[in-house]
């Protein structure tokens, strides 16, 4: 891999060889609402989800993330608009400290927003997305100083515009490389690929244009941008790639009995495959890099912590702790939240402890005050009173949306209460 640092530059090659770059990301910036169900719904039916969680998503933003846990500096390119989810996803990207100064704003239009339906039998995931808001415009991408950067990562999308960033980045940068994923066909995508150094593709993309596995869609991408590598991800099958004039090779990934969550799999993988093109891997050892922490995400919700150890099961309270005048809130590893435990009817009620108004703990300012004759929360930010039998807010600013439920496991025996395993 050093030659290929050479051939980028020598500069580049001094200031990745200690394992940090700068990378700038151009892509979507989306909030997920993720809903937890049992199985997949049929078709005209009607079910309840176990768990409802608020997300950063979107290709560039999860990608970001993870390569930002993997100790690189991160700044994204995108648009937001100025409702409260906007707000909500630019607190996450600073929380992660991804820098937010190149996000272009819209007055008009709201923030764009996937409804993902994940399977918890299977851990796979449906998307729904809507979008009501303008990509990033050419002129706004033409601002930045690109050449501070290590690294620029394009989402295929958002053509016309592409066009031009690309030919920005090929004019301005000497050495820094550039990459692209490939999501979906769209018009003229595929005729702005000579001026990329690394592809990243995917099952969906090859089944898009009519092939049926990955080595025929390296070879058509190939014929397209034949200076480029290509990384073709195939799911569980691990992944395909070709260095510039070589045959496809495979790089097969360990399975997986029973995943937790797939969502963001694909990003991780890409992510993981630029750290380890940057710390010098040779394409094999990257796309390697790429399948271990894909799989790691996959036994875990979220994109939060990816390089802790995975959590042995630990009980978070005991049913002799919890009462129905109090409200005990407990950290619960592997959620988003902690969790709020109360009695209701000699049950035991969990929920995020996550006020779905501003995204902010029940006890910020105060413990959780307890209505014992209502039997209701109240939410010590905001004044919203949440039914303690299904956390419905039924007074305040958030009126008639829901806590998000926690399923529980209780041992009869010794009262331990887990986060339940689906």
């Amino acid at each position: 891999m050093k030659a290929l640092a050479l051939k980028f530059g020598f500069i580049f090659y001094q200031r990745v060889f200690s394992g940090m770059a700068r990378i700038l990301g151009i892509g979507n910036l989306v909030l997920d609402t993720q809903l937890f169900v049992s199985n997949y719904p049929a078709e005209d039916s009607e079910q309840r989800a176990q768990q409802r969680i608020f997300a950063m998503g979107g290709n560039v933003a999860n990608n970001l993330q993870v390569l930002r846990q993997l100790g690189h500096d991160c700044a994204i390119c995108s648009t937001l608009a100025t409702d409260d989810a906007a707000k909500r996803l630019k607190r996450a990207l600073e929380e992660r400290q991804i820098e937010t100064q190149h996000i272009q704003r819209f007055i008009q239009g709201s923030t764009p927003t996937s409804y993902v339906q994940i399977n918890q039998q299977n851990g796979s995931r449906t998307i729904v997305h809507f979008r009501d808001l303008p990509e990033v415009h050419f002129e706004h991408f033409a601002k930045i100083e690109i050449e501070v950067y290590d690294w620029l990562h394009f989402e295929g999308r958002n053509t016309d515009a592409l066009a031009g960033m690309l030919n920005i980045a090929k004019t301005f940068l000497s050495h820094q490389p550039i990459s692209i994923e490939l999501e979906k066909p769209r018009e003229g995508l595929e005729d702005l690929l000579e001026q990329v150094n690394f592809i990243f593709t995917g099952k969906a993309y090859a089944l898009a244009l009519g092939l049926d596995n990955p080595e025929a869609l390296i070879v058509h991408l190939q014929q397209r941008a034949p200076q480029a590598s290509i990384i073709c991800c195939w799911g569980a099958d691990g992944a395909w790639f070709a260095a510039p004039g070589t045959l496809a090779s495979h790089q097969a990934s360990q399975a997986l009995e029973k995943p937790v969550d797939t969502l963001g799999a694909g990003d991780t993988f890409i992510a993981a495959t630029i750290d380890a093109l940057i710390t010098q891997k040779t394409l094999a050892e990257a796309v390697m890099a790429g399948n271990q922490l894909a799989r790691r995400k996959c036994q875990q919700l979220g994109l939060d912590n990816l390089l802790a150890p995975l959590v042995t099961r630990k009980p978070i309270a005991n049913i002799k702790h919890i009462t129905n005048s109090r409200a005990t809130v407990v950290p619960a590893p592997g959620l988003p939240h902690k969790v709020v435990l109360i009695k209701h009817d000699n049950e035991i009620k969990a929920y995020l402890n996550n006020c779905p108004h501003q995204d902010v703990p029940l006890d910020e300012a105060y413990k959780i005050d307890i209505n014992p004759f209502e039997m209701t929360m109240k939410c010590s930010v905001h004044d919203a009173f949440f039914r303690i039998e299904d956390g419905v807010c039924v007074e305040g600013p958030c009126w008639r949306e829901e806590l998000t439920p926690v399923d529980l496991e209780i041992d009869p025996d010794t009262g331990a209460i887990y986060i339940a395993e689906h």
